[in-house]
């Protein structure tokens, strides 16, 4: 089992390595030829995915959603393959497809004044060009849950950190370190739209559902009274490039928590609906915990 995932680690490095020299628009176009691959041989994702676009689209009909699941497919797709210039690139590669960054004022201002940054994301249009964006502006942080294989985390970990962020595994000492961070005026970079575990959410409106929400946010928000920017890269329609986009959430810094995760949920919500088609929808979004 052991040679087994070496194996696989190596083919995927040997896979990044070929899609890195591969143009742009050549993804988009291996995207539409493994999209009906994605689709038979993830029966149980795609099942969930469709269930979570009828519940967040209930006024699309049944033509409308098919073709919703199937963009999503391909951005999904492009989102894996992109791993490869994204990982392997340097940074002028990389900046020279960034087609427009719209509100980094935003992030810059609240730096500016020694305020802690707190950039919360979710699985929208490319999160890894997210993490490699963020650190080329400015020092973050970046939470994550590592995966279970330890070879695995180095390689994440040593592509995602190599233009100077510091990737802060979840749990342990994470909570100390960002926290830090915030209070000493530096930017801290969070998804937080994944399934919490635990005791640690709120039940808070998204798409007109109640769904479980972290409330780590809150919490780092309240300790240390940091500004909150959302933040994502949009996959670009010209196919090419990418388009960064930074909003601000306005009642992030509520005190009660569950206003606040309702707060950031809207503006999540916002986001997704600029890109439906660029969002993860295989997490159980709209499930209660336990059920």
């Amino acid at each position: 089992m052991v040679a087994s995932a070496s194996m696989k680690l190596f083919l995927g490095r040997l896979l990044l390595g070929f899609l890195a020299w591969l143009p742009l628009r050549a993804h988009r176009f291996l995207a539409h030829a493994v999209e009906p691959a994605v689709r038979r041989l993830g029966r149980r994702k795609q099942a969930i995915a469709q269930s979570n676009v009828q519940v967040a689209f209930p006024e699309l009909d049944a033509p409308a959603r098919a073709a919703l699941a199937r963009s999503n497919r391909r951005q999904l797709v492009q989102t894996v393959t992109e791993c490869g210039p994204l990982w392997r690139r340097d940074a002028s590669w990389i900046q020279a497809r960034i087609e427009s960054v719209e509100g980094e004022s935003y992030l810059h201002n609240a730096h500016a004044s020694g305020r802690g940054v707190l950039m919360l994301g979710g699985h929208l249009g490319n999160w890894e060009l997210a993490i490699l964006f963020g650190s080329l502006r400015m020092p973050f942080d970046f939470l994550y849950k590592p995966p279970g294989a330890e070879r695995l985390d180095r390689l994440l970990t040593d592509r995602r950190s190599r233009f100077g962020a510091r990737m802060v595994p979840t749990g342990g000492a994470a909570m100390r370190l960002v926290l830090r961070a915030l209070r000493g005026g530096g930017a801290v970079g969070l998804l937080f739209d994944q399934l919490p575990k635990g005791g640690d959410y709120v039940l808070a409106p998204f798409f007109g559902q109640e769904v479980a929400t972290m409330t780590l946010p809150h919490r780092l928000i309240q300790a240390t009274g940091c500004a909150v920017v959302m933040g994502h890269c949009f996959r670009a329609r010209s196919g090419v490039g990418w388009k960064v986009r930074f909003v601000t959430v306005p009642g992030a810094d509520d005190p009660d928590p569950v206003m606040a995760a309702a707060a950031m949920n809207r503006a999540l919500e916002a986001e997704i609906r600029l890109a439906p088609a660029q969002y993860l929808w295989h997490y159980r979004r709209f499930e209660r915990l336990g059920s």
